[in-house]
């Protein structure tokens, strides 16, 4: 295991971070935590000697799709009350879908290409089959009216057709426009989809539920929904942008995502792609998960203070831990906050076990 000190409470960070593992398991993980000017980053397992090692993030990577509409929208490229068939006027349901609804999961398409039970059983065998046009013929074969359009329904779908679109008109694939209107811009240079432009030994193992190794994550004509790679110092570059820490246009189509769209649960509402909750410390966070079949991300900062939490792990935890608090991934970064930024003396580790 390796630390950066700083400031913080660094021993209560390791504690809350300890007893997180010692309930829920990876083989490798990497934490940093932005409190104003302090920066705290600690890595575990087979993370720890890796110079900036490499994680799939999921669905973490919507983000990235969703700040690119915002910034094709700050210039006027596309509006978000855009219709689908403005772009696809094949698709049967395409003029009552608006690429609003498509950021902000209420276009009513389902959660994915395979139902439920298929994504359980045999998820990572069928997304490997997928192929680039699959999303397109799957599309067409929708009924002209959506049942659940207007509520917020997660769709990766939905998603993953919407960085279609945003790349067709940038007049370039998706992953290079992000590229080249988000990520160099930032200085995001670890970021990216394809998994073999990486040296060896920095893309880190996924591992399944039962811990077993598992190959890269790819599912072709989904990367929009989330098939990106990333480090630590890359995503907290992107939530630093988010609050304005690297100025126009980012902090401006920070706040353009961040507005409350729809209702997506009882304590979360949804803006183009992030979700957003009201935190016990105070204030709302922005924050987003993302699970491959082999890796668990999230990233979560705060609209209201200079707070930013990174957590990137290489391996899915069994379903029934996004049950419990005390091994859900994203309890942490609340506790986090309140374990770094309180007293020394005062902190107490869960448990009991002092630090």
């Amino acid at each position: 295991m390796s630390e950066k000190l700083t400031t913080l409470n660094t021993k209560a960070g390791i504690a809350v971070m300890q007893d997180f593992l010692a309930r829920s398991p990876r083989t490798a993980l990497e934490v940093q935590v932005a409190i104003g000017d302090q920066h705290w980053c600690w890595r575990h397992g087979e993370a720890a000697g890796v110079q900036a090692p490499v994680f799939e993030i999921g669905s973490v990577g919507k983000t990235f799709t969703t700040t690119l509409l915002a910034l094709l929208v700050s210039r006027q490229q596309v509006s978000l009350s855009d219709s689908v068939a403005r772009f696809y006027p094949e698709l049967p349901w395409a003029h009552s879908v608006t690429l609003i609804q498509l950021a902000t999961h209420t276009s009513g398409l389902p959660a994915n290409p395979f139902g439920p039970w298929q994504m359980l059983r045999r998820g990572r065998q069928l997304a490997e089959a997928f192929m680039e046009d699959d999303l397109m013929v799957y599309l067409r074969q929708l009924p002209a009216r959506l049942r659940t359009a207007g509520k917020a329904r997660y769709s990766n779908l939905g998603m993953a057709l919407l960085g279609r679109i945003l790349g067709d008109v940038c007049g370039q694939p998706y992953e290079e426009a992000v590229q080249a209107l988000l990520l160099r811009p930032l200085g995001m240079h670890d970021t990216a989809i394809d998994p073999s432009r990486y040296e060896a030994g920095r893309l880190r193992v996924g591992h399944d539920t039962a811990g077993r190794p598992v190959p890269p994550f790819i599912w072709r004509g989904m990367e929009a929904a989330g098939v990106w790679r990333s480090t630590g110092d890359d995503m907290m570059r992107f939530l630093r942008a988010q609050q304005g820490h690297y100025g126009g246009p980012w902090d401006a189509l920070a706040r353009m995502t961040t507005q409350a769209q729809a209702v997506m649960s009882r304590d979360t509402q949804v803006g183009l792609g992030w979700m957003l909750s009201t935190v016990p410390s105070g204030g709302m966070a922005a924050w987003h998960t993302g699970g491959t079949f082999g890796q668990h991300a999230m990233v979560s900062w705060s609209l209201a203070q200079p707070a930013a939490v990174v957590l990137l792990t290489d391996r899915m935890p069994p379903w029934w831990h996004h049950l419990v608090a005390s091994r859900q991934l994203e309890s942490m970064p609340e506790r986090l906050m309140a374990a770094l930024s309180a007293s020394p003396v005062e902190v107490r580790a869960p448990g009991g076990v002092r630090p």
